[in-house]
């Protein structure tokens, strides 16, 4: 196994993702209103549905106190509502507001850009393989942490 960190995919996984983060960051402040964590946020809730603080904090990998300050900023803004769980108090659903889902489609836009500028000199068969080749690697992955 190499010691080099250039070719130990743990290290390029990493790098690319914080590498494609930051440049999502950079088109994101310069054509939406919307942060990363916050587009990741509309994302989630888009393709899940309404969900509770936890589960979201949960997938957005941050810590409960975390989702909520960002909660609290995005309510603040107009891009989701927070109101009590009717089948359980303690807890608080939380839904995009229609400014929200009218972003979306602009912070998809922005992914688009910055997917197209990583697989530059790509070919599309290739930009292909190389997706089914990460989604692979997540399902390999994902029913280890599953189990």
């Amino acid at each position: 196994m190499t010691t080099d960190l250039e070719k130990r995919f743990g290290f390029l996984v990493v790098d690319v993702g914080s590498l494609y983060g930051k440049r999502y960051d950079a088109l994101a402040k310069s054509s939406l209103e919307l942060t990363r964590a916050q587009c990741r946020t509309i994302a989630y809730l888009a393709h899940y549905g309404d969900m509770n603080q936890a589960s979201l904090a949960e997938r957005l990998e941050v810590a409960p106190i975390s989702a909520g300050r960002l909660l609290e900023r995005m309510e603040e803004g107009g891009w989701v509502v927070r109101a009590p769980n009717p089948e359980d108090r303690r807890e608080w659903l939380v839904s995009l507001t229609p400014k929200a889902e009218s972003a979306l489609g602009g912070a998809r836009r922005v992914g688009d850009e910055v997917q197209a500028e990583a697989l530059a000199g790509f070919t599309p068969e290739e930009a292909e393989q190389f997706s089914r080749m990460l989604q692979r690697v997540r399902a390999n992955l994902g029913a280890l942490v599953e189990r």
